[in-house]
């Protein structure tokens, strides 16, 4: 309660503007107001499905359309949170490009949309914020990458995407490359491993039900003692559960015969790669002066 009235006090004078509603769009807006992060009278849910809009604007009793500044208003803040696909980032930024001012933020949640082509698409009065969440913001565990021009409010974003979890904040923007094969990729590895499990719980006799859930804990649990247990290498809480002759090391054992540690190193590898191409290819398409797709 008092991290979130914190995180209110941090954000009240600003209003926060999403353009794109679709399922991350939705999941950090429902997140942002569910836990008093900002109030709905803060946010502004804008789509070119209007319907999807009005759907979610309804339900947090939050605005369709961007409140005017005149008066009293002339010196609110506005947050620019930009949650459509890599594409339309372009064109959505060049449409508000004449209405910013230098009291604004665009923050991009776009993978492989670089700070430049944000700060050319926006003109040069808003500030410049780029930001990574991943699907667990759904539930409030997400990981949110954050790095901005130096140009921003860092607190306010900050509280902003820690009220849908954890927030690492970045120096260099090449560093979006891993961490988006490690947090905004790694959900899916893990989908993977746990369906694996209780494949071989299933295999083994389990009812699938009690396997998902047995699969399901263990992961929770494991990620808790990493985190409680921050100075102790992962190696030494591995070693406590593989007694000698044990179920453990027999299946530590068969997860090296099948390289389980090789193929989660090359699956980072591979995604930081072609998070590095889909930013390549967003140069080239601004260069050839296309437009979204």
């Amino acid at each position: 309660m008092d991290e979130a009235k914190s995180q209110a006090s941090v954000l009240d004078p600003y209003v926060v503007v999403l353009v794109g509603c679709g399922k991350m769009g939705t999941a950090l807006a429902t997140r942002w107001v569910k836990s008093g992060a900002i109030s709905g009278e803060q946010l502004v849910c804008l789509d070119t499905n209007e319907e999807r809009a009005e759907e979610l604007a309804l339900s947090l009793n939050a605005w369709l359309e961007v409140p005017p500044k005149s008066g009293d208003d002339d010196e609110q803040m506005r947050l620019y949170v930009i949650a459509v696909k890599p594409a339309g980032v372009r064109s959505v930024l060049e449409a508000y490009r004449e209405t910013f001012t230098d009291r604004d933020t665009v923050i991009s949640i776009a993978a492989g949309v670089s700070v430049a082509t944000l700060r050319e698409a926006a003109g040069p009065l808003p500030g410049i914020t780029r930001a990574m969440p991943n699907t667990p913001a759904l539930v409030g565990a997400g990981v949110t990458g954050l790095m901005g021009d130096g140009t921003v409010d860092m607190a306010a974003i900050t509280a902003l995407f820690e009220a849908v979890g954890k927030v690492v904040r970045l120096r260099r923007e090449e560093d979006f490359h891993p961490l988006t094969a490690i947090s905004g990729s790694g959900p899916a590895y893990f989908f993977t491993a746990i369906e694996a499990l209780a494949d071989g719980g299933v295999l083994m006799g389990l009812d699938r039900g009690t396997a998902v859930e047995l699969a399901t804990s263990v992961l929770e649990g494991a990620a808790r003692l990493v985190q409680e247990h921050g100075g102790q290498h992962t190696a030494e809480l591995k070693d406590q559960v593989a007694s000698p002759g044990g179920t453990t090391i027999a299946a530590l054992a068969a997860l090296e015969e099948s390289r389980f540690r090789h193929a989660l190193i090359s699956a980072v590898k591979a995604a930081a790669q072609r998070s590095r191409e889909l930013s390549a290819e967003e140069s080239t398409r601004k260069l050839d002066g296309e437009g979204p797709i």
